[in-house]
């Protein structure tokens, strides 16, 4: 097996990263308002949120983002869109209920009265609608006079001992809606369905008798993705049937991270009759993109993203003859001041504060960061957690490990452990510098997870690890993160997981030794991972217990210490910051791209690198004079040789190193000239100044501008499509990078 050993000199400031394929990012430029769309008396409105995860506002301590338009937004852009459209319906895409403050503390039961209140028309349940338990979901279905839709949501009954499919578990798959436009009828039919990896994704023992036979299923008895377009297509040719002209897909299904065959792209292709498709579950921000179908016509496809930072916007047209001409969706991100002065706004304001109030006992100050700590690229915003290094992953898992030594620990039963894990699905927020609250924790980890110390072989271990890599480049909620632990993914290799129908573990078809694994150059405490020994790890009961993620390896290992629902993730991590640290984040968490303890590598690291040539960067010209106000200008040169995957880098200069004119304050914005006409954003972050710039024939010549006032800005181009296998080099002004690659 080849091993890439990383050699990183010690008087070197240089980190490596590599930023790959992560949530879809199909965004237009600039501020969107609703008056924007342009809707009339000829237009339907669909307003449509996904994966709102209890963003009720933008209180980031209790809402979890500081950009949500909340549900006072949403109801104004309602109230505005009933002043001038023919009709409006509002839908929300699944995983509302759960993933913040609020949701946690209530069990998504106060989500779940603001939506009433907002006056939401017809919801999809997400994988996370079933987080509290089956019971308490058909309960919300039964009793909140919210109406729900899932067309592949079925029970499996079993009269005669052999399983068959029974009835919808919610009771329908559709919903037709009749709008008067121009004097004609016009009937929409809204179509709804849910990923099956609710069950993987979700708690699998909620989706099975008590002997763990499954009880529900989302995609027929033989769990593949034939049945599962198939039941799809049933429902839209039952729409259309019913006398539905227009078809609108509700779909909690994601357009990438997801098991093969399940994604939204997926579906489109392999159905008929599907007009618009309504997004969730990825958290992908697509304003829209045409995707054919199987007859090869286009499909228009959008989704949100996350929070509510945005609110999707569906205009339908309706020509003379009453039929659908057009279809465009925007994503609202904006509220104009009238709508911020309307009384829809100000009345759900009111109800939102009301709730939140509830709360504020937890936002109690417990410590604070210099640096952000981030499951997001600060630069892009886009998300990393879920396929690549962190500092929040690593700040998390340590604090596990860190606490399996404590006095507090010992007292709890635990012992030293060797490694510590978190993964990607289960840490929620970023944390901006500043003082750090009780409740940002538990938005950063909002499940609350009873934590246990378990002993495991070293072959569990990595089949935990390939496990969560098995999806890279793209997102995968079960990717491990470790303390105690690095670890290599070569993308190069094609994975060999084996998983059963359910999307559950089952083996990977190879060995380490032969290379059969993506995962390579395993080390646990500093040594090579050794598969038969065993090793005392920390991990969550959601993994250990409950199938979580797919995760079966770790059925039957031994317990050391941990019962359900006693010792939760948040009070190790609270206590780590506030015993172990003394109340302040460490610089060791500096950097946002994390301490390099998973390292992504592809053919071309190996193929394209003389095993012993130095890469080099330098600092080789810097002039402080000013050319223009809040201006100064020095330039970067890249030697030729340095990683060029044809895509963009990612540098880290400290704000030490910029020219006078440039340092003295970090207000205003920062924008980086690539002298080709175009300018990028660059963002201030823990005393370094980041920007992405794409590396032009081995040289690179960046000026760079700081401006006051935004609107001054030079324009810039879109950069918000974030490109797989983006190679991130991060370079302190006077760093000399080496990296060298030698076989084991």
């Amino acid at each position: 097996m080849k091993t890439v050993k990383r050699i990183l000199a010690a008087v070197l400031a240089l980190t490596m990263a590599v930023s790959c394929l992560g949530l879809t990012a199909f965004a237009a430029d600039g501020d969107i308002t609703f008056g924007d769309v342009g809707a009339d008396g000829n237009s339907i409105v669909v307003l449509y949120t996904n994966d709102v995860h209890g963003g009720i506002s933008d209180n980031q301590a209790l809402s979890g983002s500081s950009k949500s338009l909340g549900y006072a937004g949403l109801a104004a852009v309602k109230a505005q869109a009933e002043k001038t459209a023919a009709g409006v319906t509002l839908v929300d895409i699944g995983d509302a209920i759960q993933g913040s403050v609020v949701t946690t503390e209530s069990e998504g039961m106060d989500v779940v009265n603001l939506m009433k209140e907002v006056g939401y028309d017809l919801l999809v349940p997400g994988n996370h609608e079933f987080d509290y338990g089956m019971d308490a979901f058909l309960d919300i279905v039964k009793n909140s006079g919210l109406t729900y839709l899932c067309a592949n949501f079925y029970e499996i009954t079993d009269p005669d001992g052999t399983p068959a499919l029974g009835g919808l578990v919610i009771g329908k798959g559709y919903e037709i809606k009749e709008y008067t436009v121009g004097g004609n009828k016009v009937k929409i039919g809204f179509v709804g369905i849910d990923t099956p990896e609710s069950i993987s994704k979700g708690t699998p023992s909620n989706f099975q008798t008590p002997d763990g036979n499954y009880k529900y299923t989302f995609d027929g008895l033989e769990h593949s993705p034939a049945a599962f377009y198939k039941t799809v297509q049933d429902s839209v040719d039952a729409a259309r049937g019913a006398g539905a002209e227009y078809i609108v897909v509700m779909g909690h299904t994601g357009d990438q991270g997801v098991m093969p065959g399940w994604s939204s792209y997926e579906i489109i292709a392999n159905t008929t009759g599907i007009d618009v498709f309504l997004d969730g579950h990825a958290h992908s921000v697509i304003e829209g993109t045409n995707v054919q179908n199987k007859s090869g016509q286009n499909v228009l496809l959008t989704s949100t993203g996350t929070k509510l930072e945005n609110i999707g916007c569906l205009k339908l047209t309706v020509d003379g003859s009453g039929k659908v001409s057009a279809a465009k969706s925007y994503l609202i991100n904006t509220l104009s001041d009238e709508e911020k002065a309307s009384t829809a706004y100000t009345d759900m304001a009111a109800k939102v504060k009301s709730v939140e109030q509830q709360y504020e006992y937890l936002v109690e100050v417990i410590g604070r960061t210099d640096n952000g700590l981030y499951i997001n690229d600060p630069v892009t915003g886009t998300r990393r957690i879920r396929n690549t290094d962190t500092n929040m992953a690593n700040f998390i898992s340590d604090a596990y490990m860190w606490y399996s030594g404590s006095a507090q620990g010992a007292k709890d039963g635990f012992v030293p452990a060797d490694v510590a894990f978190t993964y990607g699905g289960g840490v929620r927020a970023d944390i901006d510098p500043g003082d750090i609250t009780y409740s940002n924790v538990l938005t950063v980890l909002p499940w609350k997870s009873d934590m246990a110390e378990i002993v495991a072989t070293g072959q569990q271990i990595l089949d935990f690890l390939e496990m969560g890599a098995r999806l890279e480049p793209a997102e995968c909620g079960g990717f491990v993160h470790g303390s105690g632990l690095s670890y290599v993914i070569n993308m190069n290799k094609q994975s060999k997981v084996v998983t059963d129908g359910q999307g559950l573990f089952q083996s990977v078809n190879g060995t380490y030794e032969n290379g059969d694994y993506r995962v390579q150059d395993v080390m646990i405490g500093g040594e090579p991972i050794d598969l038969d020994k065993e090793y005392t790890i920390v991990i969550n009961n959601y993994y250990y217990l409950r199938d979580g993620d797919g995760m079966t390896m770790f059925k039957g290992c031994k317990l050391i210490t941990g019962k359900e629902n006693t010792i939760i993730d948040i009070d190790l991590v609270t206590a780590y910051l506030k015993e172990a640290l003394g109340g302040v984040v460490p610089e060791k968490y500096s950097n946002p791209y994390g301490q390099g303890r998973i390292l992504l590598i592809s053919s071309a690291d190996i193929a394209q690198t003389d095993p012993e040539a130095v890469r080099q960067a330098e600092l080789t010209a810097k002039d402080s004079s000013m050319t223009a106000a809040n201006t100064a200008f020095f330039t970067y040169k890249l030697k030729e040789g340095l990683f060029n995957y044809n895509s963009k880098y990612l540098y880290q200069i400290a704000l030490s190193e910029l020219p006078a004119s440039l340092s003295g304050s970090t207000d205003g914005t920062f924008y980086v000239s690539l002298g080709d006409g175009e300018a990028v954003a660059a963002t201030v972050n823990g005393g370094y100044l980041l920007f992405e710039a794409a590396d032009t024939e081995g040289i690179a010549a960046v000026s760079f501008v700081k401006q006051a006032d935004a609107s001054d800005a030079p324009q810039t181009g879109d950069r918000t499509l974030v490109p797989a296998f983006a190679v991130c080099i991060l370079l302190s002004a006077a760093s000399l990078a080496v990296l060298k690659k030698k076989k084991a």
